[in-house]
């Protein structure tokens, strides 16, 4: 086993230590079992069976956002988020529990959103705050969709998040909630707007506008600090500044209506974060709320690909005219994707992109062919993420570069920034 493995089954071994002593000295639930998923992404997962079931409705904690325990519960789910990922985790845990109180509100009618009996967004035992969730019944289909479920089954579940996504986008978010940005609750227990999760952004806006403009300043705070010492060679930061100080408001008044109604975003749509009914593949559950935060409708398909490469951020140009504009008929043939889970590098799945766009236009969600803007908003949006992508402050990837691998880098994104400044102007 491996350096990193065997760190990765410490950190898992001490989480478990945790889950019985907090059970056992707070909620007085002896647990039987903990069953620990072996892969760690944004959190740490682990199932939890109960000696025996819950002899009454417990409530286990009074933070808003709970519910109490039900009698007769024999399961539940732990989550211990990932220090490594990359977010706001002083506030991660209180936006995923606030947001998944009102995304139940808003999928009441499906029941798929597990209820939360306790939370803390304290430092143990991870320094990056725990959930527990009521546990739902349903296996995940995603390694299974595209290689061995009919097209029947995939149709039937490309609609139901097609229904899932349009109920999310009917929901009305309360008076308090109604920024953009992430989400919070006050000392009253009531949801109300708060910081973006995701780092390096901030928050709340009042706007749309001002979200975008407080992004794109975050973005280039992170260059400064990346090896690309913030583009300030031969004048290209200078350039930069200008659109930031007078071409981004110009052309966010020019493509969006004058006000933005502010959705749920649920930020990770994809199969994996569904659970399905094995013999009816109907859903279950929704368990990923990570990405999670109020903003433009359009933002869903920034950060979610449905697992059928239904994304509009830097797609490949024949990709973005289908979704923005109109299918080609007849349809491109689909090369098989490279493993039993879809990537964001997979080639596209013609026929189930346009499965999806139908159920989409069948059910009236907005999607990216009827948002007004809505490509030139995505241009926006992706240039400010070129700015500075992630891997750029990440010291294990940048560590493994050459001098000459990292300027060649610096000189690729400057170019893609270029043509961008040229095409508005600046």
């Amino acid at each position: 086993m491996s350096d990193s493995n065997l760190q990765d089954e410490a950190v898992k071994k001490s989480h478990r230590s945790f889950i019985h002593e907090i059970f056992d000295s707070n909620f007085q639930l002896p647990i039987a079992e903990i069953t620990t998923l072996p892969r760690c992404h944004n959190n740490f997962v682990h199932f939890l069976n109960f000696s025996k079931p819950v002899t009454a409705n417990r409530s286990l904690s009074d933070a808003p956002g709970t519910s109490a325990i039900p009698e007769g519960t024999t399961q539940a789910v732990f989550r211990i988020g990932n220090p490594a990922g990359m977010f706001n985790h002083a506030v991660k845990v209180e936006n995923t529990v606030a947001m998944m109180q009102l995304t139940r509100q808003a999928l009441s009618a499906s029941n798929i959103v597990r209820r939360v009996y306790a939370w803390s967004n304290s430092v143990e035992p991870s320094g990056a705050g725990w959930i527990l969730e009521e546990y739902m019944p349903g296996i995940e289909v995603e390694s299974k969709f595209h290689t061995e479920l009919t097209r029947e089954n995939q149709h039937y579940i490309l609609s139901q998040m097609a229904s899932t996504l349009k109920a999310v986008q009917d929901f009305d978010l309360p008076p308090k909630a109604s920024g953009f940005g992430g989400l919070a609750f006050d000392d009253d227990g009531e949801v109300i707007s708060g910081p973006y999760v995701v780092e390096p952004y901030d928050g709340p806006y009042p706007d749309m506008i001002s979200m975008y403009k407080g992004m794109l300043q975050a973005q280039l705070k992170e260059a400064d600090r990346s090896f690309v010492k913030g583009y300030r060679d031969n004048g290209f930061r200078d350039r930069l500044n200008a659109f930031a100080e007078k071409g981004l408001d110009n052309l966010l008044t020019k493509f969006l209506p004058e006000k933005v109604r502010p959705n749920l975003i649920i930020g990770d749509v994809v199969i994996a974060n569904f659970l399905f009914d094995p013999d009816t593949f109907r859903v279950t559950g929704l368990v990923d709320y990570d990405c999670s935060h109020t903003g433009h409708p359009l933002h869903e398909y920034f950060f979610s690909s449905f697992s059928v490469k239904y994304c509009v951020v830097l797609p490949e140009p024949e990709v973005a005219s289908a979704i923005f504009h109109h299918y080609p008929s007849p349809l491109p043939l689909s090369e098989p994707i490279s493993g039993p889970e879809a990537r964001d590098d997979d080639p596209p799945q013609w026929e189930l992109m346009q499965l999806f766009e139908t159920a989409l236009a069948n059910l009236g969600a907005a999607r990216p062919s009827s948002i007004v803007g809505a490509e030139n908003i995505t241009k926006v949006y992706e240039f400010m993420a070129l700015i500075c992508p992630f891997h750029f402050v990440m010291d294990r990837w940048v560590s493994k570069q050459s001098q000459e691998q990292l300027q060649a880098s610096k000189e690729k994104q400057m170019a893609l920034l270029d043509k961008a400044l040229v095409g508005w102007g600046f």
